[in-house]
């Protein structure tokens, strides 16, 4: 008979990951930690992005978070870890360390800069060295409530800006007013419906939104100037520039600007080792967001998202993971391990 392995204390090792402020571009402590925590030399480590261990399998967690929101320190209560970055995304993190000290044979991947645009990931220099190349999954421990959450949106967030003439608002004829233009602009924006794409029997669901509008500089002068700034969420199937031509298919007026272009993913439910994972984790629902699923599907390797976390709780201000899903996702991730 095999004898028990216990599972460490992973809502520890959780709050002391929390307890380390890392708001994205300043993750140094964090990573000084993790380089602490896992046995054996990197292989890579640029500062910002560190890979120890071999296998097929990857395991890749972000170390960074959102600005805190009065959430840091965390405590431990009601079976759950509080604290910020708690479910998003420090407890697959600990997962991943965990693993590792347990001696679970797997690549394990953390980065920093996440929770910005992709245009800062550090990952492109990783995937440029080759190091995992020859991965034949990744498994991303993004927040999934311990069910499989299969590829992921892309995310364009870009600029519209409207011009018109400037004028006194007594007399609005003698000018164009731009805020009016920004209007008319997005009526037809603000009468879409979301659009749903089904892939490998998942559906996402395409959406735009407005999220946030700039424009005039005093109460009594129609502006010359108003720009709104959109958010368009693409299915998988979508090129990034094919979402880009889209967007301005649906807003055509104004000048359009985009900031940033994350790219979405494919399902990869038909990865072998993915259909392993799967024997352990039956359920299965779309990623209705961006994750780094889809840097490494960019590159050729399949890739899949998985962990402990809980969505419902993420970026909030009491923001937490239930240790129950920590012993859950490490137990899941030790026997997957051990089957491939």
């Amino acid at each position: 008979m095999t004898p028990a392995v216990s599972t460490p204390d992973l809502a520890a090792r959780t709050l002391q990951l929390v307890d380390v402020p890392s708001e994205s571009r300043s993750e140094g402590a964090l990573v000084d930690l993790v380089r602490e925590l896992v046995p054996g030399p990197a292989l890579y480590d640029d500062g910002q992005v560190l890979l120890y261990g071999d296998g097929p399998v990857v395991f890749a967690g972000h170390l960074d978070t959102i600005p805190a929101q009065e959430n840091i320190p965390g405590h431990i209560a009601g079976g759950a870890v509080h604290g910020l970055g708690s479910s998003d995304m420090k407890a697959g993190v600990a997962v991943m360390i965990e693993l590792a000290r347990a001696g679970a044979r797997g690549r394990y991947l953390f980065f920093t800069r996440e929770e910005i645009p992709v245009a800062e990931s550090p990952l492109p220099a990783l995937f440029d060295s080759g190091l995992v190349a020859d991965a034949q999954l990744a498994v991303v421990l993004e927040p999934t409530d311990c069910i499989l959450h299969a590829g992921c949106l892309g995310n364009i967030q870009a600029r519209v800006t409207f011009h018109g003439q400037s004028a006194h608002s007594a007399r609005p004829w003698t000018g164009v007013n731009a805020i009016h233009e920004l209007v008319r602009g997005l009526q037809g924006l603000g009468d879409l419906e979301p659009r749903d794409v089904e892939l490998d029997g998942l559906t996402f669901r395409e959406v735009v939104s407005a999220v946030r509008v700039e424009g005039g500089i005093a109460s009594n002068v129609v502006p010359a100037r108003a720009s709104v700034e959109l958010n368009f969420r693409y299915a998988p199937g979508r090129s990034r520039e094919d979402a880009e031509a889209r967007l301005r298919e649906l807003v055509p007026a104004g000048e359009l600007e985009v900031l940033s272009n994350s790219p979405s993913a494919p399902p990869a439910l038909a990865n072998p080792l993915a259909v392993k994972l799967r024997e352990l984790v039956p359920e299965v629902a779309p990623k209705q967001a961006w994750t780094p699923v889809a840097q490494f599907a960019e590159r050729g390797i399949d890739a899949i998202n998985y962990g402990p976390g809980a969505t419902a709780y993420a970026h909030k201000q009491d923001e937490q993971v239930p240790v129950e899903n920590l012993e859950r996702c490490f137990e899941t991730l030790r026997a997957f391990l051990g089957s491939v």
